[in-house]
């Protein structure tokens, strides 16, 4: 379990792959993932759009059947299916300097290969407009010694239950059951410090797989603007906050709200000019409308926040359909007068193809106690290259500052889902 912790925490995962494809797609997140707020278990427009995506396609392999499916989903979509399993290699924990017979040397970690992510999801679909789904997260230790849930992070849950009511519509779309809260961007990266602690990097304020029970409510009265609001448990958040050292002082029940503006922006265009050229006639002069240059946009803010506990996050994300996406998030947490988090990151996309995208990203967090101030910086850049439909490989490299070293290392992330 420790070596799954550490890997979590100190080396990359799947960095921004929902973002960035919602940025350059100009639709939102919950368009192509059954959860509102975005990831898990993918819709039937979702798994349609990468069924198809990779360097070879299932059909030149010969496997015409399968390439042909368009949906992950049965009887007339009444139940759908979906999973992510993801291992990495490399470098776990953190470079030492150690004393030998002709001085001192830096030794680094061996080179390992670990599993970071086993995870079906189900969805049924009993009655128009509603939507049952589920999922359960394995962890480590998940099947051994009788353990059926192993969760690696303090705040974790093991599962995810909600029932979700979209009426159609303006009318709001109400969830009740145990899922995240709406809060800032949905990342699928487990080390992005954006929601981490520079004070403690082993147990982060609002961990990977991080559920409640509680209930939100969803309003998006036009296309470009959604709000939502809701109520939970705080027995998670507890834990990941108050774990061996009491931190915040907790209420019973958390808030949460978000308000999030996704205008499509147009820029030129527009119909053929009318006029005739120098000869009298129009011969030459465009016979089509010039196309805009078109920029999706997000903008937005959220709250979450219990007791003593708050954590506000705005972010602002650019794409263009082109496949190039900037995406930048802030986060300001405080547990008490004497403990604040002030996180941020700012990462940049590219995908000149569907099946492959390049990405870089900066990030910063620092934590201010009564005692100490401790920053960590991270700087991270690599691929996301779909070889066949379903398997994606991620070669990244990965530089570390903190107060006490600076490790940088090459990792190799592999992810199978459907």
């Amino acid at each position: 379990m420790r070596l799954l912790l550490l890997a979590l925490l100190a080396l990359p995962g799947l960095a921004q792959a929902t973002p960035r494809m919602s940025l350059t797609a100009g639709t939102p997140c919950a368009a192509c993932h059954v959860n509102p707020s975005g990831g898990e278990g993918r819709s039937e427009l979702g798994f349609g759009a990468m069924h198809r995506v990779g360097v070879v396609t299932w059909d030149q392999l010969g496997l015409q059947a399968f390439h042909d499916v368009n949906s992950n989903t049965w009887l007339d979509g009444a139940v759908g299916f979906g999973v992510d399993l993801r291992m990495q290699g490399a470098r776990l924990g953190r470079p030492e300097l150690v004393d030998t017979d002709t001085g001192t040397k830096t030794e680094v970690p061996d080179y390992t290969w670990f599993p970071m992510q086993a995870q079906p999801y189900l969805t049924v679909k009993p009655a128009a407009g509603l939507t049952l789904y589920g999922t359960f997260l394995a962890g480590p230790g998940t099947l051994r010694d009788g353990k059926i849930c192993d969760p690696v992070f303090q705040g974790m849950s093991c599962y995810g239950a909600q029932a979700i009511y979209e009426p159609g519509g303006v009318a709001p779309t109400v969830r009740a059951g145990v899922f995240q809260p709406s809060i800032g961007v949905r990342n699928d990266d487990h080390t992005l410090l954006i929601r981490g602690d520079a004070a403690a990097r082993r147990v982060p304020i609002i961990a990977p797989g991080y559920a409640e029970a509680g209930a939100e409510v969803a309003w998006q009265p036009v296309q470009w603007v959604r709000l939502e609001a809701g109520g939970f448990h705080t027995g998670n958040l507890d834990k990941a906050l108050n774990d061996g050292n009491e931190t915040a002082e907790l209420w019973p029940v958390a808030y949460q709200a978000r308000v999030t503006f996704q205008p499509l922006l147009e820029l030129g265009g527009g119909p053929p000019p009318a006029e005739a050229d120098e000869f009298g006639d129009d011969f030459g002069a465009p016979s089509e409308p010039a196309h805009p240059f078109v920029i999706n946009t997000w903008l937005g803010a959220s709250a979450f926040g219990s007791g003593d506990f708050l954590m506000i996050n705005a972010f602002l994300g650019l794409g263009i359909h082109e496949g190039l996406s900037l995406l930048s998030e802030l986060s300001l947490s405080q547990r008490t007068i004497e403990y604040e988090t002030l996180n941020g990151v700012v990462g940049l996309s590219y995908a000149p193809w569907a099946w492959i995208a390049a990405s870089a990203r900066a990030e910063r967090a620092r934590t201010t106690t009564a005692t100490a101030e401790i920053t960590t910086v991270q700087y991270v850049a690599g691929l996301e290259l779909f070889v066949v439909p379903g398997l994606e490989v991620r070669p990244e490299y990965r530089l570390v500052e903190t107060d006490d070293y600076r490790f940088g290392q090459a990792t190799l992330q592999v992810h199978l889902f459907y």
